[in-house]
C-alpha cells in the first residue's frame, strides 16, 4: 500500500455470489491489509439482495467486537 501504515481495524463483507467483484478479488485485498477482518456471505450478490439481515448481523457483531477490544485495551493502560 505504498508505505501506508493502517492502524485502524478494517472490516470487509463480500457476497459469495458477487459477479461485479468476485470474492477471489476481495481475498487479494485481504492479503495486503493489516488489521483486516474479512467475511463472505455465501449466496449474496454485490448489493446483498435477500441477505440484508445477515449483512446487518455481521456488521453489528464486528462493531461490538471492536468496542470490546478497545474497552479491554483502555483498561490495561
Amino acid at each position: 500500500m505504498n508505505g501506508c501504515i493502517i492502524n485502524d481495524r478494517i472490516f470487509t463483507v463480500h457476497g459469495g455470489a458477487d459477479i461485479t467483484i468476485p470474492a477471489e478479488s476481495a481475498l487479494e485485498f485481504d492479503k495486503i491489509l493489516p488489521n483486516h477482518k474479512f467475511h463472505i456471505i455465501e449466496g449474496a450478490d454485490h448489493v446483498f439482495t435477500d441477505h440484508q439481515d445477515e449483512l446487518a448481523s455481521v456488521v453489528v457483531n464486528f462493531i461490538k467486537e471492536t468496542l470490546n477490544k478497545d474497552k479491554g485495551a483502555s483498561i490495561r493502560h
